[in-house]
């Protein structure tokens, strides 16, 4: 049963007849009832519903990174939606549900106008660690040096991340992330990106490579 707000014309939430009104982004909006179809999906339709749920299925796993990663695109679209159109677009693999994948080299989930991680790295020295480290190329009358690191690892054999925010300064150039002791032998796809200090502003995350835990 739907609901009228001031009046007859006014706005209205849930099904009223053959339309159904609710609320997007603080703006009401009405659409037709959805007729429920019996015909068995295409082929195409397949294709683009397990694309989309491969995308959808890694990025909500994320999604705190992508929220503040994809922050700048808030006029009319999500940060979720406007990630999930670029990965959907630049980073998956494949050609049907047989062997569609995501192109971890191809993963972004930070877009922004804050200078990237210049010359970033990652090694493996010591177990359960990875060593990431960068150039601080920020110009010395900047606020650059202050931007916070960003990190992210993925072990695609246990389908774990490994997140920190902020632990330290771009100026830093180098951090030590500790990952699970069950992480050993395993490879993990890793990250990194920057934060202003102020939070409101973002570098694009750089894909440092694909490495195995000690």
């Amino acid at each position: 049963m739907g609901k009228y707000f001031k009046g007859i014309l006014g706005p209205f939430s849930g099904l009223v007849g053959t339309v159904v009104g609710a609320v997007w982004n603080g703006i009401y909006v009405m659409r037709s009832r959805p007729i429920k179809s019996n015909k068995p999906s295409t082929d195409a339709q397949l294709n683009t519903q397990f694309r989309l749920a491969l995308v959808t299925g890694f990025l909500k796993r994320i999604k705190f990174l992508v929220n503040k990663g994809y922050q700048q695109f808030n006029d009319g679209i999500t940060p979720m939606n406007a990630a999930t159109a670029y990965h959907l677009k630049n980073a998956v693999t494949g050609t049907s549900v047989l062997n569609y994948a995501i192109d971890y080299e191809k993963v972004v989930f930070s877009q922004g106008n804050l200078l990237l991680a210049a010359n970033a790295q990652a090694t493996i020295a010591t177990a359960a660690r990875v060593n990431f480290s960068w150039t601080n190329d920020a110009p010395m009358d900047s606020t650059g040096g202050t931007d916070r690191a960003t990190f992210l690892v993925y072990n695609l054999e246990k389908d774990k991340f490994v997140t920190l925010v902020g632990p330290v300064a771009r100026s830093a150039e180098a951090y030590v992330l500790q990952v699970p002791p069950d992480f050993s032998g395993d490879a993990v796809h890793c990250w990194i990106s920057f934060v202003s200090s102020d939070g409101k502003d973002v570098s694009n995350s750089v894909y440092v490579g694909e490495f195995t835990i000690l």
